[in-house]
């Protein structure tokens, strides 16, 4: 592991060529570990996703408990299951907490209507992804009647 201050895009390159060379098995996140703090592979992460999927063309994924680097469109499906389960319950628990115990005189100003209408479309836009227990794959089966 290596603590030293480093810049993001350092960080971002050891970590692309880390699960680069892990190929289409992927890297645990370990691994990257033994390399970096966990604090360096966050801001890696970020860096590859903002930067290097774009340059590189292809996708910096978390699938099934490994990071890899693909152009398989499956592989990103898979990886967007996930993180829009994560966006919407975290739509949810923003909701109860932050809005739902202000009841209905709490919710008059304007400016708390427009965020309530936001979490409200992001929630409501993952109804049929959460029905299908965030499966795209069973998403497109009962749209498609196959």
């Amino acid at each position: 592991m290596n603590s030293r201050r480093r810049s993001p895009s350092d960080l971002g390159l050891e970590l692309w060529d880390l699960v680069k060379e892990a190929g289409e098995d992927g890297m645990p996140r370990e691994t990257a570990l033994d390399h970096m703090t966990s604090n360096q592979f966050e801001i890696a992460k970020v860096w590859d996703r903002d930067h290097m999927c774009e340059k590189e063309r292809e996708c910096f994924l978390y699938v099934l408990g490994q990071y890899l680097i693909t152009r398989d469109p499956q592989m990103s499906v898979l990886a967007l299951n996930r993180e829009i389960e994560l966006l919407y319950r975290r739509a949810v628990r923003l909701h109860r907490s932050a809005i739902a115990p202000l009841g209905e005189e709490g919710r008059q100003s304007p400016q708390l209507r427009v965020v309530h209408t936001a979490l409200a479309g992001m929630i409501e836009a993952a109804a049929p992804l959460r029905h299908a227990g965030f499966s795209a794959d069973v998403v497109v089966r009962h749209s498609t009647g196959t």
